[in-house]
């Protein structure tokens, strides 16, 4: 996992928070196969082809992504391939989320993307108390073993709070999910997926 914080966005999260809930009426579950449980989820090309992928905001936040995945991938390439690939080019995709009181993201994986991600634009106070696993993400140990028959003190799943401003990047195979929060607030987020197109 790969934690970024980005400084100064409290201006442009007001701004994405704002242009998300205003495309609520249009995209609801516009992507197929959603994880999100009594939310609202834009379509998937928010990125791309989306009548609102040239808004100022998201250009902003699509290079901080690009600069993220860019170290990533170096990351990833170093760790998992033989030798380094002699072209690189990334294909994109993402969406945003809202969650409010109740709502939640069941266990999920982002199939055809290698990396995924998401950055986080307004969190309620209880995701962001210590001690319990509310509204927070939750990624879990992909070894069966781990999960069927774990030793003592063995920790299985771990948790990152939406911290607004916080970037979070992973590999696309791991699964995690979003427990509910109960109170007032809402945890807007963009999620995005890259696919590695390499020679």
């Amino acid at each position: 996992l790969m934690v970024t914080h980005i400084a100064d966005m409290e201006a442009t999260n007001t701004a994405l928070a704002e242009l998300i809930r205003a495309l609520k009426p249009g995209d609801q579950h516009s992507a197929t196969g959603t994880s999100t449980k009594g939310g609202f989820q834009t379509a998937d090309t928010l990125h791309s082809t989306h009548p609102k992928a040239n808004d100022p905001t998201l250009v902003t936040l699509k290079r901080h992504i690009a600069d993220a995945v860019q170290n990533y991938a170096r990351l990833l390439i170093s760790q998992e391939c033989a030798r380094p690939p002699s072209q690189l080019q990334f294909d994109s995709w993402g969406w945003g989320v809202i969650l409010r009181a109740g709502n939640w993201q069941g266990h999920h994986v982002h199939p055809d993307a290698h990396i995924s991600g998401v950055y986080y634009i307004s969190a309620p106070p209880s995701a962001l108390a210590d001690g319990q696993d509310a509204g927070k993400i939750s990624f879990y140990d992909p070894r069966p073993r781990a999960n069927m028959a774990q030793l003592y003190a063995q920790v299985t799943r771990y948790w990152e709070a939406p911290v607004p401003g916080d970037m979070l990047l992973f590999p696309s195979w791991l699964e995690h999910s979003v427990a509910p929060f109960e109170g007032e607030g809402e945890r807007i987020c963009i999620a995005f997926n890259v696919r590695l197109l390499m020679r």
